[in-house]
């Protein structure tokens, strides 16, 4: 039977998307290459797993998968109220991080509006922003692959259809972070420019995995600055990737906007369960906290090892310079790694061909990968066991 086409009409913008592409999954990785042994660290997931509090109410939650959710999220809102003591006035709720952050640009940017933020920032900005009609303006990194916030003031000063900025608080995929000092001296100038009326979103994705002491906390900047945007999300350090919970929180007055647009049902009956629990699990989140900090020594150490230079990162993952130190792209050691069942994550679609992303995984899982990763490099090191701390350059 002949098929026909159709002559859809797709504006430019739409048609011009390239996907986002997620981390390559263990199950396809087992099937595509027909190999048992598979180590997943491309999507800086969380590898003890779900809070267990958060599982156990997932368990409880099966019961009312009949019912329609709770369209306000009363129960999870009144948790991050105990939790950050932020008025549920003042809180969005999102399948994810990602859909607040469409959310935003849908209800404050017109398409040939604009969003600013830097290069190598989570690619998330940018497509939402495309798919809205919206420009991207990107500043370039500073030498050791920062934020240049005074870059990204003067887009916004320089172009009167900035509408929003984004800056991520460490950055996936640099893992790097703007301090206490510099962002509220990046905002402070934000809010002379055309009166304040540019939202600055701080996405807080990798919070809880901070070490840094100068690394600003995030309820700090919202009570001084009103015209900030804060992104959480529960797929980190909770591990609820799978269930897609996340959240905002700004002024009222943005929250309503944000509220208007939202589906009503954004979260379904088992995430808002699962999101309200986790945030009472701190004997969890201290023991992942731990887990993750032994784990980036261990990285650390190794990739010194091997003479592969890394940026330090405030998240669960780290940036690894594969070109410099092998003499080979991002995009072919992972390939190579892949065949022999360790998933990294390349970065070419950041303009970062030469660097792979690493997510911390269990000891084991990190033993695993590293020996993989030894194996294609050529150089004849053991991976060894995890030490206690792990240098930084």
């Amino acid at each position: 039977m002949e098929s026909k086409t159709m002559n859809l009409v797709v504006p430019d913008y739409i048609r011009s998307i390239i996907p986002y592409v997620p981390g390559k999954p263990i199950g396809e990785t087992q099937r595509e290459l027909g190999i048992r042994k598979v180590v997943k660290l491309a999507s800086n997931e969380n590898p003890l797993g779900p809070s267990p509090r958060a599982a156990a109410a997932v368990r409880k939650a099966l019961k009312d998968l009949h019912r329609y959710p709770d369209a306000s999220a009363y129960e999870l809102k009144l948790a991050i109220n105990r939790h950050l003591g932020i008025d549920p006035g003042r809180i969005v709720t999102g399948n994810g991080s990602n859909d607040v952050i469409d959310l935003l640009v849908r209800a404050f940017c017109q398409p040939g509006d604009a969003i600013v933020t830097s290069q190598a920032a989570f690619i998330a900005y940018r497509i939402c922003a495309q798919i809205q009609g919206v420009r991207s303006l990107e500043a370039p990194l500073t030498p050791d692959m920062r934020f240049d916030l005074g870059a990204i003031a003067e887009l916004v000063r320089r172009d009167p259809k900035a509408r929003m900025v984004f800056v991520a608080n460490p950055n996936n995929p640099t893992g790097t972070y703007s301090s206490r000092e510099e962002l509220r001296s990046f905002l402070k100038e934000m809010t002379q420019i055309r009166g304040g009326s540019v939202l600055t979103v701080l996405d807080y994705a990798y919070w809880e995995y901070v070490t840094a002491a100068d690394l600003p906390d995030p309820a700090e900047l919202l009570k001084e600055f009103p015209q900030v945007v804060v992104l959480r999300t529960f797929s980190k350090i909770y591990g609820l990737a799978g269930l897609r919970v996340g959240y905002g929180v700004a002024a009222p007055e943005v929250i309503a906007t944000l509220d208007k647009i939202r589906q009503p049902f954004n979260l379904n009956v088992i995430a808002l369960a699962a999101g309200a629990a986790a945030l009472s699990d701190k004997a969890f989140v201290k023991r992942a906290r731990e887990a993750n900090i032994q784990g980036m020594a261990f990285w650390e150490k190794g990739l010194e090892r091997l003479s592969v230079p890394y940026l330090p990162s405030q998240g669960n993952f780290l940036l690894a310079d594969v070109r410099r130190g092998m003499g080979k792209r991002g995009s072919d050691v992972y390939v190579a790694c892949l065949k022999k069942g360790a998933i990294f994550r390349p970065v070419a679609n950041y303009g970062l061909d030469g660097w792979l992303r690493i997510s911390i995984g269990t000891a084991a899982e990190n033993r695993f990968a590293l020996e993989v990763l030894t194996a294609e490099s050529g150089r004849n090191v053991k991976a060894g066991r995890s030490p206690r701390k792990g240098s930084i350059r």
